[in-house]
């Protein structure tokens, strides 16, 4: 008798995280940009989110994904993907999610590398949760 190994493939995006990455920040902040005081609910951020990006062939395997299946195999989830930059504000408010784009003045033309390494090692700290001595 002969045993068989079942081997899962591996997943196999036709674009790279560098890439990902960079069409994910550029299509957020734009979102958020047009979004009134630059805030939205998560849920509605994934609609636009796909609806921007479907002109994009997104494809694992050689099937076709919307931008959002995208982000959460890469990386765990959306939300997990906008808490590892600064300029993103994530909220929980009565069990629904909230985004917020905290520099307003960030477009995605002026976002470069450089940029995006400085915010992803930044860490904001409310300054109401400590006390000044």
């Amino acid at each position: 008798m002969q045993q068989v190994k079942m081997v899962r493939k591996q997943a196999r995006w036709n674009i790279s995280k560098a890439m990902g990455e960079e069409y994910a920040h550029k299509y957020i902040i734009e979102i958020l940009h047009d979004s009134k005081e630059s805030k939205i609910s998560l849920s509605e951020l994934i609609i636009l989110l796909n609806q921007r990006t479907k002109h994009i062939k997104f494809t694992i395997n050689k099937t076709k994904k919307p931008f959002s299946v995208y982000l959460r195999t890469i990386y765990g989830s959306i939300h997990k993907f906008m808490e590892n930059y600064s300029f993103y504000k994530v909220t929980n408010i009565d069990a629904e999610i909230n985004i917020q784009l905290v520099d307003k003045e960030l477009t995605h033309t002026n976002l470069t590398t450089d940029i995006i390494n400085e915010y992803r090692e930044w860490t904001l700290i409310d300054t109401d949760d400590f006390e000044f001595i």
